[in-house]
């Protein structure tokens, strides 16, 4: 088969683990500026600058949904892209430098400025970050089908890729609240404070710049033996045309449809992560850095661990069974605090619940998102196998478009949250009234649970398995060999 047909004129190299693991890397770019944006900005242009938690939230939801709508234009464009860098290198070198520079800054507003200067400040550098990572993140994200198309191989390059997600965000968290953002001798810095964002946010671009050229460059050798399109696929109309095919397929609508619920619980989530920490359990920073640190361990073994959990299970049942157990882990110590059935805060007790939940939970998130993006994965060529195109790079996108549009609202529901109760600026951990923060866990418990209780009962309706999967190859498979017999 020619390139002109999308398929390579001679066999390519294997696809090693060390070149996985580098391409992995790249999604620790993701890691951090996820992990920053949905713990650290709420609270730094709330707590740190005093804006209102309403404001910043609007902005940050509306800067969501933007990216949401470029989302498929970019995966789009490149599923179509046609350069001698094939179709996803170009954009993936092209993000790193802008999404770096546009990091810092947004971290960093002029001083002296008005709240509605540098509210319009949090929107340009916000804006410029998300769609830079998006430049990066989807078409490294749809290189994945094509580098592994095996059922169970896809589950391990993907699984790097999360891995380095959570170790990235954690990173984040602990090197924040350790080092950057640690608070001094007398009380004064802080996470809270402006005081360490610097330093915070030049070694997070940083990181970011270095981990996004690394993954581009190790896959660079690749290009001439992955898939290219043909000049007539470029039309506008392919646009619609591919758009159709995917809103058609039932599995891609069960992914999609679980993506946008569980991106609201995580919005919300992880917006109100730090408070939670800090005011509702009375944490130090260093004790939210142990936590973290136990996240992290817990992300290792549900790294190892999810081989045999896609394998024993299904990818779709193992998901299942993640889903409803980190549902519980989530929700139940501040389900048990409401029903006044938890330790005191600042016992060692409490923070030995904490720490198994917190391990629990890095294992649990990394099991559930390595499934869920190798489910993900295998729907292309259920796809490609009615419409007689691949499109990952649209695919993947619609995913996005759907989870960071409605992310949009779980960050909203983080700051109406903190508005309703009358969340106070430059709040002291310990001096808040406790019918406050009660009242913030009554109305988090059940908005979180119940959205992730109808994610899990949607993926029942998800028909891939590994069965379906190899008939799926072999059709295409044969389809191909038509096509240049």
């Amino acid at each position: 088969m020619s390139e002109q047909d999308g398929a390579p004129a001679r066999s390519r190299p294997n696809v090693g683990f060390g070149t996985q693991v580098l391409y992995g890397l790249g999604a620790a770019s993701s890691g951090i500026k996820m992990r920053a944006l949905s713990s650290f900005l709420l609270l730094f242009y709330n707590q740190a600058l005093g804006l209102s938690p309403t404001s910043v939230s609007f902005v940050i939801s509306a800067i969501l949904v933007f990216d949401a709508i470029c989302d498929p234009a970019v995966g789009h464009v490149s599923d179509r892209f046609r350069s001698r860098w094939g179709r996803r290198h170009p954009f993936m070198y092209a993000s790193a430098l802008p999404l770096s520079v546009a990091f810092f800054l947004l971290w960093n507003p002029p001083t002296g400025w008005s709240d509605t200067a540098v509210l319009w400040w949090l929107f340009a550098c916000l804006l410029v970050v998300r769609f830079t990572d998006t430049l990066f993140e989807l078409p490294s994200v749809a290189l994945a089908p094509e580098l592994i198309d095996d059922y169970d191989g896809r589950t391990l390059i993907v699984n790097l890729r999360i891995f380095f997600r959570t170790i990235a965000g954690l990173f984040v968290t602990i090197v924040g609240l350790q080092i950057f953002l640690r608070p001094n001798a007398d009380g004064s810095g802080g996470a809270t404070s402006p005081e360490g964002y610097l330093g915070f946010s030049l070694t997070m671009a940083t990181t970011m710049f270095l981990v996004i050229v690394v993954s581009a460059a190790a896959t660079h050798r690749f290009i001439p033996f992955l898939r290219r399109p043909a000049a007539i696929e470029t039309r506008p109309s392919s646009f619609w045309r591919d758009t159709r095919g995917i809103l058609s397929n039932r599995s891609a609508l069960v992914m999609l449809g679980v993506g946008m619920l569980q991106s609201v619980a995580g919005g919300t989530k992880a917006g109100l992560d730090l408070y939670f920490g800090l005011y509702f359990w009375e944490l130090s920073q260093s004790q939210l850095s142990v936590l973290a640190t136990l996240s992290a361990l817990g992300a290792l073994v549900g790294a190892l661990a999810v081989g045999f959990v896609g394998k024993r299970f299904g990818k779709r049942d193992g998901t299942i069974l993640c889903y409803g157990l980190g549902l519980i882990n989530g929700v139940l110590p501040i389900a048990l605090r409401l029903l006044d059935l938890m330790p005191a805060n600042g016992t060692q007790s409490l923070f030995a619940i904490l720490a198994i939940e917190a391990f629990l939970l890095g294992a649990l998130y990394v099991m559930s998102a390595v499934l869920m993006n190798s489910m993900l994965a295998d729907v292309v060529e259920d796809v490609a196998v009615t419409t007689g195109q691949r499109s990952e790079g649209l695919l993947f996108s619609a995913d996005q478009f759907f989870t960071k549009a409605v992310s949009g609202i779980g960050v909203m529901v983080s700051g109406w949250l903190l508005s309703v109760i009358a969340f106070p600026r430059d709040a002291q951990p310990g001096a808040i009234a406790g019918d406050m923060i009660h009242r913030l866990g009554l109305l988090y418990v059940p908005a979180v649970a119940g959205l992730t209780a109808i994610a899990v009962g949607l993926l029942f309706f998800y028909r891939i398995d590994r069965e379906r999967h190899h008939e799926n190859l072999a059709r295409l498979r044969a389809a191909e060999a038509m096509t240049t017999g």
